[in-house]
C-alpha cells in the first residue's frame, strides 16, 4: 500500500472513530432521556460496521507482534537448513522448489508407478528438516514448505496457536510438574518448637496429541486432467478443517476423555468475572475483568471476544466518559481495549444469559498448543480403484490444555 492510501485509510479511520463517539454519545442522552433513538441506533451501527473494515490490519498487527519472537526462531532455524550446499544424503541436491514439485507428482500417481528419483528427492528432503514424523507404509509427508503453509493459514484462522505457548513433543504427551498447593510460613520466638508450618503439594499436568484426520475422494480422471494444482487445492480444505477444529476445541474442547483439547471456556480451575448484567457486557465488568488478572500476566495480556462483542464494547465508558476502545492503527500499533490489544475469536459466544463473551489474560502463560506429528498427506489409488476415485487423507496429532489457569480469566455475563 502507498504512503498516500495508508495516510487515506488512517484518516478515514479516525474521522469514523470521531463521528462514531460523537453518534453513541447522543444516542446514550437520548436513551437516558426516554427519547425515542431508532435513528440514532441505526446510525451508530452503521459507523461500526465501516470501523470494522480496519479491523482485518488490527487483526494482523495484534498476531504479528504475539508471535514474531517464536516465528523468528523458526524461520531461523529453516533458513540454516536451506542455505547449505545440498539437503540430504550422497551426491543427491534437493532444491526447495523441486522438492515441492516431486511431491506434488507424486500425489498423482500410485505408489507403483511413481518415479523412483521423485520419491527420493521429497524423502531426502524431509530427512533434512523432519526427524520425528512418521513416514512408514508408504506415507508421503508433505515438505516442510507446505506444512508452514497450512500452520501459516491455521494462525491467520485460530489465534489460539498464535498466542499461546506451542509446543512440539517427541512421545504421546506434553508433562510438566505443577504445585497443587502452597505452604505456608509463621513467627516462632527465639527457643520455641519449630512445627510443621504445611506441606506445599505438587503433581503431574498431562497434555495428550490426539489425532486430527480429514479424508477426500477425488476421481481419478478430475485428477489426470486437472488444470490447477490440485494438490494445494486439498492442502487448504485440509488445513481449514483442521483449524476450525483447533479454534473450537481451544475454547470449547472436552478434553484428553474425547480425544478433543481442553477448552478454556470448560476448564472450571479459570476463575470467572461476572458482567454486572444478565445478559449484556458492561463496562464495569470488563474492568473488573481487567484488574482481576494479576499484574504479572496484564504485561502480556491480551483480550478475546468475537465480532459482535467487539461491536457491543466499542460503545461502552467509564465513569469519566472515556471510552474502553481505542483506535491505535494511526500510530502502527493494535487497536486496545482499556489500553490491551485484543484478538477476534470466532467461536467464542455472543453476549447472553450465562455466557462467556469475553477472555482477557496473558495466553502464553496460560495455555499450550501441543504438536506431536506435522501434517501428512497420504494418496490411496486402492480403495476406490473400482469407483474411479482416488482416496486422500490428510493427519495430524495435535492437542491443546491450561498451562497456568490464573494466568487467565473469562467474563460471564450474569449479576
Amino acid at each position: 500500500m502507498a504512503r498516500d492510501e495508508i495516510k487515506g485509510a488512517v484518516d478515514e479511520l479516525m474521522t469514523a472513530f470521531s463521528e462514531f463517539k460523537t453518534t453513541n454519545n447522543k444516542l446514550l442522552e437520548a436513551k437516558a432521556d426516554g427519547k425515542a433513538v431508532g435513528d440514532l441506533t441505526a446510525k451508530v451501527e452503521q459507523i461500526s460496521d465501516s470501523l470494522d473494515r480496519f479491523e482485518r490490519h488490527n487483526q494482523q498487527i495484534t498476531l504479528d507482534r504475539q508471535s514474531q519472537r517464536a516465528m523468528q526462531e523458526q524461520i531461523d532455524r529453516v533458513e540454516t537448513i536451506l542455505n547449505r550446499p545440498g539437503l540430504g544424503a550422497g551426491n543427491l541436491r534437493v532444491d526447495k522448489d523441486e522438492a515441492i514439485a516431486a511431491f506434488d507428482r507424486c500425489m498423482r500417481r500410485p505408489a507403483q508407478d511413481r518415479n523412483a528419483q521423485d520419491v527420493e528427492v521429497v524423502r531426502k528432503y524431509q530427512n533434512a528438516l523432519i526427524k520425528a514424523d512418521e513416514t512408514g507404509a508408504g506415507y508421503l509427508l508433505a515438505p516442510p514448505d507446505m506444512q508452514r503453509e497450512i500452520i501459516k493459514s491455521i494462525v491467520e484462522m485460530t489465534p489460539i496457536r498464535a498466542i499461546a505457548t506451542v509446543r512440539s513433543i517427541g512421545g504421546p504427551s506434553f508433562k510438566r510438574p505443577k504445585r497443587t498447593s502452597t505452604g505456608s510460613a509463621s513467627r516462632v520466638g527465639e527457643l520455641a518448637a519449630r512445627s510443621n508450618t504445611g506441606d506445599p503439594k505438587y503433581g503431574m499436568l498431562e497434555i495428550l496429541a490426539p489425532e486430527l484426520f480429514a479424508r477426500f475422494e477425488v476421481s481419478q480422471q478430475m485428477l489426470e486432467d486437472a488444470d490447477y494444482d490440485l494438490s494445494a487445492e486439498l492442502r487448504d480444505e485440509a488445513s481449514e478443517q483442521f483449524a476450525m477444529k483447533e479454534g473450537y476445541e481451544s475454547l470449547n474442547g472436552t478434553g484428553a476423555g474425547t480425544n478433543q483439547m481442553e477448552g478454556i471456556l470448560v476448564n472450571t480451575d479459570i476463575a470467572e468475572v461476572v458482567s454486572g448484567s444478565a445478559a449484556t457486557i458492561t463496562a464495569d465488568g470488563m474492568i473488573n475483568l481487567f484488574h482481576e488478572v494479576k499484574t504479572v500476566y496484564t504485561q502480556n495480556g491480551i483480550f478475546g471476544l468475537n465480532r459482535r462483542s467487539l461491536r457491543d464494547v466499542r460503545k461502552l465508558k467509564d465513569t469519566t466518559g472515556q471510552y474502553l476502545w481505542v483506535p491505535g492503527i494511526a500510530n502502527g500499533v493494535a487497536n486496545t481495549i482499556l489500553g490491551a490489544p485484543y484478538v477476534e475469536m470466532a467461536d467464542l459466544p455472543d453476549a447472553g444469559a450465562n455466557t462467556y463473551p469475553v477472555l482477557y489474560g496473558d495466553f502464553r502463560r496460560g495455555y499450550a498448543v501441543i504438536d506431536r506429528i506435522g501434517v501428512g498427506f497420504q494418496t490411496d489409488f486402492i480403495t476406490g480403484a473400482d469407483q474411479g476415485l482416488v482416496v486422500f487423507r490428510a493427519r495430524k496429532r495435535t492437542g491443546g490444555g491450561v498451562l497456568q489457569p490464573e494466568a487467565l480469566k473469562k467474563l460471564k455475563c450474569s449479576t
